[in-house]
């Protein structure tokens, strides 16, 4: 028995690993299967949440719209403040490694992605999206299963680019499962994530999104988020509309991400805590609400209106800076959800808005105020992530409409352009990834406080012969550092220099006019590499600004401040 235990593991370690083609397809499109699964649930667990807090299923616009006004605000403040606490408590439960951003787990990390984590934040986001928050649910969907491609990489022990690989996977699954557009997911993962659209990395999180989308809508026969009707383009020199809607999102997406960045800066200053904030973001959620009840929950059902019912121009209006203020509000609390949703939303507001100004100028055009919708959420959404052709691929999908490429594909473009005049380039994603490539670029900094040891060796510019050999042979050390009155480090006298010199020469005529030392404001990185190419094993240390020496650092405590510093990045810290 125990000999069939081993060769099933060895098996399903090394015939079913990444190096063999079946393997790695097989393991992608088992993460596709479950990854679906776990929307699902999520989806469903959603709708229990909003019958505990409200006695009713269904839409969240339509829930929202039949309770009283106090009512309206009360829920989403209810389901804040438990969200907060679920964050603030549980947190501490998920001890250890606490990383749950399946971005920073392919881009920074070694694909590790903590469940206990995972799941305090899942169920925060299922309490704030159940009580009406305004955020996407796709946040969480795609957490959870990425979550799954993780945990699966690490039960069969494979090695950090595998895991990789495989949380990918996981994110193209629920992100199809979420939208029913597998191609899309797949590219979104390919052109945001892996930055690579090498065939042996996106072959396999092709699969998973298949599988999960006919998991989804096949199999579990769950209809499309969006229910596209069908669309009238108009002619081609109408074209010059859809282009000015591409300019228009091109604007307005920077401003919306601003509103974003900004009311997070607004929260941080005022240390409350989380479940507090978390409580006045649905407070804010709430009072909107009153009087636009469509910014409850994500806004599937608001966009479905929009694409199947004439909105006044107006009403677009209201419902569109309504929703801006809804989710600036929620995002900006500390919330945990997506932006995905939210953006579609705004962008078929906006194009419904073009397109029904447009049908008011030139009443003798034909009415394609949908289009304007489809086109506008993809242009939004291209303006927003600086993914243009995940944005055309997502919404032709979801239309899967030739008619709409021409223009789709002149809007996404121009709005791409346009939006990277503003926040130098940065899309909501890089945003969120260059926040933390800093913190740990900040982490790796030298810790020379911690470092430095006081100098034993230092001798003034002027010293003779006499002085410095009486100061080789009370220390140790193979250098004497040259520093100036005023503390300034000019330079190294080596022990043989002092041995072959001449009865009259000084430390400023011994010295090495070519000497290096490491600087206060050096990274690790920068330290090692200087250590390694300098043969002395205590290195001076200059403050950089002033040029004083302020203490030795040797290479055997630089090697543990990199392993120390490489296992509190390991566990989030």
């Amino acid at each position: 028995m125990e000999s069939i235990a081993l060769r099933s593991r060895w098996w399903v370690r090394h015939d079913l690993n990444f190096a063999h083609l079946h393997g790695f397809l097989l393991w992608a499109g088992l993460i596709g299967f479950g990854g679906a699964v776990v929307t699902v649930w999520f989806r469903e667990a959603m709708q229990w949440v909003a019958f505990l807090l409200t006695g009713k299923t269904g839409r969240f616009s339509v829930i929202s719209a039949s309770l009283a006004p106090w009512h309206r605000m009360l829920i989403p403040t209810i389901g804040g403040l438990l969200a907060g606490l679920i964050l603030q408590y549980g947190m501490n439960w998920a001890r250890g490694r606490r990383t749950t951003d399946y971005m920073e787990a392919v881009t920074l990390g070694d694909g590790f992605i903590s469940v206990r984590a995972s799941l305090v934040k899942s169920a925060s986001s299922l309490l704030t999206i159940g009580s009406g928050g305004s955020i996407g649910r796709e946040g969480a969907m795609v957490q959870l299963a990425a979550m799954l491609g993780s945990s699966l990489g690490r039960i069969l022990r494979f090695p950090a680019p595998t895991r990789r690989q495989l949380v990918a996977c996981g994110a193209a699954a629920g992100i199809a499962s979420a939208y029913n557009a597998p191609l899309a997911a797949a590219i979104f993962v390919a052109e945001i994530v892996l930055d690579s659209f090498q065939l042996e990395s996106i072959a396999p999180i092709i699969v998973s999104s298949v599988i999960a989308n006919a998991t989804v809508h096949g199999l579990m026969g769950y209809e499309p988020v969006y229910q596209i009707p069908q669309l009238q383009v108009g002619e081609s020199w109408e074209l010059i509309f859809f282009l000015l809607l591409g300019l228009l999102a091109g604007h307005l997406a920077p401003t919306f991400l601003w509103m974003l960045e900004k009311s997070q800066n607004l929260y941080q200053r005022r240390p409350l805590p989380i479940f507090l904030r978390l409580g006045l973001g649905g407070l804010a959620v709430g009072i909107i609400s009153v009087h636009c009840p469509q910014v409850w929950g994500n806004g599937y059902s608001v966009v479905n209106s929009i694409l199947h019912n004439p909105w006044t121009t107006a009403a677009l209006l209201d419902v569109l800076v309504s929703k801006i203020l809804a989710t600036s509000a929620m995002v900006g609390s500390g919330a945990v959800g997506g932006v995905f949703t939210p953006t579609l939303f705004c962008g078929a507001a906006l194009g419904a808005l073009v397109g029904s100004s447009v049908q008011q100028v030139f009443p003798w055009m034909a009415d394609s105020s949908t289009a304007f919708a489809v086109v506008g959420m993809g242009a939004f959404l291209s303006a927003s992530t600086h993914a243009p052709l995940t944005s055309i691929l997502m919404v032709f999908e979801m239309t899967r409409q030739y008619e709409v490429v021409l223009p789709l594909m002149l809007a996404s473009v121009a709005a791409h352009y346009v939006a990277k005049m503003y926040r130098h380039g940065k899309s909501v994603y890089a945003e969120s990834l260059t926040g933390k490539r800093l913190g740990r670029e900040q982490a790796m900094l030298l810790p020379w406080q911690e470092l430095a040891h006081p100098v034993e060796s230092a001798v003034l510019p002027e010293a003779d012969m006499e002085v410095m050999r009486n100061r080789l042979a009370e220390v140790s050390f193979n250098n004497l550092q040259v520093v100036d009155a005023e503390g300034i480090w000019r330079g190294v006298v080596g022990r043989k220099a002092v041995a072959a010199a001449a009865p009259e020469a000084t430390a400023a005529s011994l010295m090495d006019a070519f000497s290096r030392c490491l600087r206060s404001n050096m990274s690790l990185e920068e330290a090692l590499q200087l250590a390694s190419e300098i043969p002395s094993e205590n290195l001076p240390l200059v403050e950089h600004n002033s040029q004083k020496l302020v203490g030795m650092i040797s290479k055997s405590d630089l090697l543990r401040a990199l392993q120390n510093r490489l296992r509190a990045l390991a566990r989030g810290v």
